[in-house]
């Protein structure tokens, strides 16, 4: 599939983060717009080098695993830490994180993609999205879901590595069906994951816009 579907769904969550975080009350949530740019941009070198140069990218995305892990492990601490001590769980998840994106990098010379390390990263979020939910939802003030914006985010996280990890866990069923009858099941499904993804992110920088505007005007 030559079509980029997956660098127009995160230009236009980019665009809606720069549209909608500019105001300096959104505070640590400027940082979104800085990430979703850079990783547009690794989107597009990767697809150039692959589909163009005819070149491994792998190596491209190896090297922004660790910067990925560390910004959405930071957005979590922001939006978990008064809900539960989430600090325990990240530290966790950074250490195992570390020690074997290291190993395999350096076994294959950072050639190779870290699989194993991503795999722990999206489990490791999976189960601190779940926590999330467990204690928001244990709070005794009402909160209205479809205007608070740190729900949609970890919303995104939890679904989209949810539906990854399970698609790896059956990689070679779904490599077998692309090499049997040349039908890109994998492809398709994190077309449609990255769109879930992207979508409760976009979603959720447009009600912290409300917010930051909203207050603005009271004020």
């Amino acid at each position: 599939m030559n079509f980029p579907f997956n660098e127009i769904i995160e230009i236009i969550c980019l665009l809606f983060a720069f549209v909608c975080l500019t105001n300096q009350k959104a505070g640590f949530w400027q940082w979104f717009r800085w990430f979703l740019l850079f990783t547009v941009l690794v989107e597009i070198s990767g697809g150039i080098l692959r589909k163009s140069l005819h070149y491994d990218n792998h190596w491209l995305y190896n090297l922004y695993l660790p910067i990925e892990t560390i910004f959405k492990g930071l957005v979590l601490y922001r939006l978990c830490r008064n809900y539960f001590n989430v600090k325990v769980w990240l530290i966790a998840a950074f250490a195992s994180f570390s020690a074997i994106y290291l190993y395999e990098s350096f076994t294959s010379g950072f050639r190779e993609y870290s699989m194993i390390a991503n795999n722990i990263t999206s489990v490791s979020f999976i189960v601190i999205s779940c926590l999330f939910f467990y204690y928001f939802l244990q709070k005794e003030e009402y909160v209205n879901i479809y205007m608070h914006p740190p729900f949609w985010v970890v919303a995104g996280l939890f679904l989209f590595y949810f539906g990854s990890t399970s698609c790896n866990i059956f990689y070679t069923y779904l490599a077998d069906i692309n090499a049997r009858q040349n039908i890109p099941v994998r492809y398709f499904i994190f077309v449609v994951l990255n769109f879930i993804f992207y979508s409760c992110w976009s979603y959720s920088f447009l009600c912290k816009y409300r917010q930051t505007t909203s207050s603005s005007l009271s004020s």
